[in-house]
């Protein structure tokens, strides 16, 4: 299913997202590879097993701008798209009275606006080409609300709801769309 499938995944350099990396690339897919923090996506690349084909980008997904680019880069890299992992990801903990506006504007820049335009910047790619997966990574918490977690929780929700939207408009293009909720997993984030 992903031999020679080429796999965009953000947040790549730790966590979900070098999981997901290790795993995919054991079966044969061509990899590219983002992170905010360049040194992070880079151990990921040493960890791949030798042989794996994949590139290494820093991206800021929260960049509309950065994000386009990056996709034009994958296209020139690669020349194609086939599973786009909308991954990266942050969190932060505090009541809603505690939380600040731009506590808030940062998370939804990273975990709803960077899962939008990553689904943006390829899926004309995947529609053209009539094939494709896009895989966008919530959380039990775009489940079910939780306290300490509201900043968390509308970005996830919100992930969904787009995911939702998205599987009915795909309908008979060949290009899928999937929403994975994951709960509580240990990784640095």
């Amino acid at each position: 299913m992903f031999k020679e499938k080429v796999a965009v995944i953000t947040g790549a350099g730790s966590g979900i997202g070098r999981a997901l990396a290790l795993q995919l690339a054991t079966e044969g897919a061509r990899l590219a590879l983002s992170d905010v923090n360049r040194a992070s996506v880079e151990e990921t690349l040493r960890l791949l097993p030798v042989g794996t084909v994949a590139i290494a980008y820093t991206l800021d997904v929260s960049s509309r701008t950065s994000f386009f680019e990056h996709a034009e880069h994958v296209l020139r890299d690669f020349g194609s798209v086939h599973y786009v992992f909308n991954n990266a990801g942050v969190a932060l903990f505090g009541t809603v009275e505690h939380t600040s506006i731009e506590e808030y504007e940062w998370q939804v820049g990273i975990n709803l606006w960077g899962v939008i335009y990553g689904t943006k910047a390829f899926l004309p790619t995947m529609l053209a080409q009539r094939e494709g997966c896009i895989v966008n990574i919530s959380s039990v918490f775009g489940l079910l609300g939780f306290p300490t977690q509201s900043a968390y929780n509308i970005t996830k929700f919100a992930v969904r709801g787009l995911t939702e939207a998205l599987w009915s408009e795909l309908d008979g293009t060949g290009v899928r769309a999937i929403s994975v909720h994951p709960g509580g997993i240990k990784t640095n984030f």
